[in-house]
């Protein structure tokens, strides 16, 4: 079923993702339009686990927790993965994981561990400019020597270039996604500072 937690002024639902014997059943036909929900995670395996670490015992016990204002969303999960740094949190909004979550917490020592982070962006950006360097030093070199080595030093540069922008792709991709989840939570926080329930 469910339970309702309160503490530290802050009050949250703590609900079964699946339940039989509920009605409904699924956690998406409870939440409402201005509530949030936070799922817990291992950062290490990325597994779903509760709120202090520790997994589920089976799939049917999986659970997340529900807020009524994204402050507060926000505002446990920070303290709980300043309790336990193996812990990381996606706070979603009423239209479930259709979106990507509108925050991601994790403790400051593992941002680092997620995708799209700045330092990850800019070994990407440098390993694509190295590889476009090769790229074009094995073009030079298969125009300056000739058809001798059959073709394979502009072969190996082809699939370099290929290799760079797929590096940059992946950085161009994480930099949209961030962009929009940014102007979302913009939103929320506009409706929030109005009144609104977003």
């Amino acid at each position: 079923m469910f339970s309702v937690i309160s503490g530290d002024s802050i009050t949250m639902i703590a609900l079964r993702l699946y339940d039989h014997a509920r009605t409904p059943r699924s956690w998406t036909e409870i939440i409402r339009p201005g509530q949030f929900a936070a799922f817990a995670k291992r950062i290490d395996t990325g597994a779903p686990c509760d709120a202090d670490g520790r997994p589920f015992a089976t799939v049917e016990d999986a659970s997340c927790l529900m807020f009524d204002s994204l402050q507060d969303a926000e505002s446990f999960c920070r303290e709980q993965v300043n309790r336990a740094a193996h812990v990381g949190f996606d706070i979603f909004d009423s239209t479930g994981r259709a979106q990507a979550p509108l925050l991601v917490i994790v403790h400051p020592s593992k941002q680092e561990q997620l995708e799209g982070n700045p330092r990850g962006t800019r070994r990407r950006t440098q390993g694509a400019i190295v590889l476009l360097v090769v790229a074009v030093v094995s073009f030079w070199y298969d125009f300056r020597h000739g058809p001798g080595l059959q073709f394979f030093p502009t072969l190996l540069g082809m699939n370099l270039v290929v290799v760079a922008a797929r590096l940059l792709q992946l950085n161009g991709s994480y930099a949209h996604a961030e962009r929009v989840r940014k102007q979302r939570l913009a939103e929320y926080e506009r409706n929030a500072a109005r009144g609104g329930q977003g």
